[in-house]
């Protein structure tokens, strides 16, 4: 009980960004090649989301994910 399973996704920075920001949030990249920022927000967290969720259909196809299944044991468990 009180554990938490995880399936890294290896998103880059801007998409893992603008998923833990929240859906009204917005992200500020700076392009130095073109001197000018570039604003993510709602629609491209979106099509993050969207892109996630198609994510763990292959693995499933290959074999069923379940909690706790070839699972690496916790860092550390609390009493």
């Amino acid at each position: 009980m009180g554990e938490c399973d995880a399936l890294s996704l290896g998103l880059p920075e801007i998409a893992r960004a603008l998923i833990c920001t929240g859906p009204h949030s917005h992200v500020r990249t700076y392009d130095a090649a073109a001197d000018q920022f570039i604003a993510y927000g709602p629609t491209e967290r979106v099509a993050v989301l969207a892109e996630v969720g198609m994510f763990p259909a292959p693995l499933v196809a290959e074999q069923g994910l379940w909690p706790g299944a070839s699972l690496l044991p916790p860092l550390a468990r609390q009493p």
